[in-house]
């Protein structure tokens, strides 16, 4: 109780400020606000420092280790942030592992790098964020991209496939093709089995169009298990800056403001106040002073960074005896992420090697008719008639109309492996619902800067949620009673076979199902008008110097796994500024 009341009163009274004044302060150290960084100081005369709250990481096997990034879940690398209980999937809490340590998300997650369809980045710009589109952020990831191809001794292999032109070739984030290791079960049941069921290969998702089974791209170093991430591409190259500084174990609490902001005006930051703590375990806050102020902190922490700022919803910060300095709403509302669950089949023993892939050789991502029969169509098509809570009509239109256009919705994950005694297992770890209609919300609900926010993401909500979530397990069914594959599988093992019917498969959800780490949304760039926190160039409303620059501007999410996203945004976010101080 007196380390929170303490880090309470060292957040209001500062005890330690520096003297130099940045140019850029930028609140958060993950896969964006470190890219960011590096990019801004790429600019001599411009001063940057980066504050995050984790250590570096640098040198911890777990993180430089693709296959070992689980080791991270649960440890002071996770902010370990738990849900409140999920009505629609059992009353259960979720775990939301999200990354505490330099490079964020980036240095823990699975290293899944996918591209979304063109339809979803264009929906982007309808809704309001106006020049964020396919086109300009598909110039932007590419930058961030350096794509090593497959041998020609892979591709003979196993068949593997890309474009050359959908890739960057410079980028500071190295992308590769799995191809060591990688079963033959691939090339020789999977593939053909999904083209058996209608679903041919697509040739490369990165280009704008990711329908469809395709070859699993990583952010690792080809023919290697070493992750490619924010601080190996983008800092490590660029540490010995003198104009960039990057903190660690410096947690933001909040920014600070001229103390001649009037009523009416636009706020205008002066610096931030942060916590680090001393060799006894004491928080110790410091100050420091910035002529612009970038949250990059995460869908999670940036709404709360912004609320213990005075920047929110009036009941939200009035409730907790926080002035407002900016009435706005829509601060930690909007909040959407995925759900995902897994479902195994035992295969016939001798029949496959299952090899050592890093992660699932093949994704399947399906639009309704991929996976939804005629009589389930109709069903979704009426539950599509009432727009879920929570969700802005703006974002309901948008999303049916992307349906209607064949955006993906569900993804379906290949992954085999084989146990001590070599018995082998088809598992779909992914089991992903694509696009959630559901939305919840993020809000603190103390002035303690060291507690964590209340998370509540309402999953499964939306009733189309759950009906297509069902269908989506219900189908890997389906795929295994389709030859090729049919004639290796012996049956299920989760869910087992006495989960039969669509109540079975309903409870099955409930009880199993868990949460994604593919947050979107909590300041997004909307109108003001319409729930909005950030205009196009990612100001926030009614400052005249704080932006936003991480996932959290992402109004409506992409099918997609977001790590690519998070690189794409920070180099747009890059490309306005500098293009805004030349202005």
């Amino acid at each position: 109780m007196m380390l929170i009341a303490l880090s309470i009163l060292l957040c209001t009274n500062a005890v330690k400020a520096t003297a130099l004044t940045y140019d850029y302060a930028i609140v958060g150290g993950g896969a964006t606000g470190l890219a960011l960084g590096v990019r801004l100081s790429e600019d001599p005369t411009k001063k940057v420092v980066v504050l995050e709250a984790g250590e570096s990481g640098i040198g911890n096997p777990n993180i430089t280790n693709l296959r070992l990034n689980s080791n991270n879940f649960g440890t002071p690398n996770d902010w370990q942030f738990v849900t409140a209980p999920q009505a629609d999937v059992g009353n259960r809490t979720q775990a939301q592992v999200q990354g505490r340590v330099l490079g964020g998300g980036g240095a823990i997650n699975s290293g899944m790098y996918l591209r979304g369809n063109k339809a979803e980045y264009d929906a982007l710009e309808t809704l309001g964020a106006t020049g964020w589109n396919w086109d300009s952020m598909y110039a932007a990831v590419k930058r961030s991209e350096h794509f090593t191809p497959p041998s020609q001794a892979e591709i003979d292999a196993l068949g593997l496939t890309y474009n050359r032109a959908f890739h960057g070739n410079s980028g500071p984030i190295s992308v590769a093709m799995q191809a060591v290791n990688v079963s033959h079960f691939f090339p020789d049941y999977a593939v053909p089995t999904l083209r058996n069921l209608g679903h041919d290969m697509n040739l490369d998702p990165n280009g704008g169009f990711h329908n469809g089974p395709s070859w699993e791209f990583l952010t690792i170093l080809p023919d290697s298990s070493t992750r490619s991430y924010a601080v190996s591409g983008y800092y490590l190259p660029a540490i010995n800056r003198t104009n960039l500084h990057v903190l660690t174990e410096s947690q933001v609490c909040k920014i600070l403001w001229a103390s001649n902001n009037n009523s009416g005006a636009l706020a205008t930051a002066t610096g931030v106040a942060y916590i680090q703590f001393d060799a006894s375990g004491s928080p110790q806050t410091h100050t420091l002073n910035a002529k612009n102020v970038i949250v990059s902190a995460g869908p999670l922490n940036t709404p709360k960074v912004l609320e213990l700022s005075g920047i929110g919803d009036p009941s939200v910060l009035g409730s907790l005896g926080i002035d407002v300095v900016v009435d706005l709403p829509g601060v930690g509302a909007n909040l959407c992420n995925q759900v995902i669950t897994a479902a195994s089949y035992r295969i016939k023993n001798e029949t496959v090697d299952a090899g050592n892939a890093i992660r699932s050789a093949i994704i399947d991502i399906q639009p309704y008719e991929g996976f939804l029969n005629a009589t389930d169509l109709a069903r979704a098509e009426e539950l599509l008639q009432t727009k879920p809570a929570l969700l802005s009509q703006a974002q309901f239109d948008v999303m049916k109309k992307l349906i209607k256009e064949g955006v993906p919705q569900f993804e379906i994950a290949w992954n085999i492996a084989a146990d001590a005694n070599n018995v082998s297992t088809l598992t779909f770890d992914r089991l992903i619902l694509s696009k959630p209609f559901s939305r919840g919300f993020v809000h603190i609900n103390s002035t303690d800067p060291l507690d964590p926010p209340v998370i509540d993401p309402k999953y499964l909500s939306a009733p189309i949620d759950k009906f297509l979530f069902v269908k989506g397990i219900q189908y890997t069914r389906k795929i295994v009673d389709t030859e090729p594959l049919k004639s290796i599988v012996v049956g299920p093992i989760s869910p087992n076979s006495s989960v039969q019917t669509e109540d079975d498969f309903i409870n099955f959800v409930n009880t199993i199902s868990t949460s994604e780490h593919h947050f979107v949304g909590t300041a997004a760039m909307t109108p003001r008008n319409e729930g909005g926190v950030v205009d196009p160039s990612l100001l926030v409303y009614g400052t005249s110097n704080v932006r936003v620059a991480d996932l959290s501007v992402i109004s409506n999410l992409p099918g997609i796994h977001t790590v690519s996203l998070a690189y794409t945004v920070a180099e747009r976010a890059a490309e306005l500024i500098n293009a805004g101080d030349r202005s």
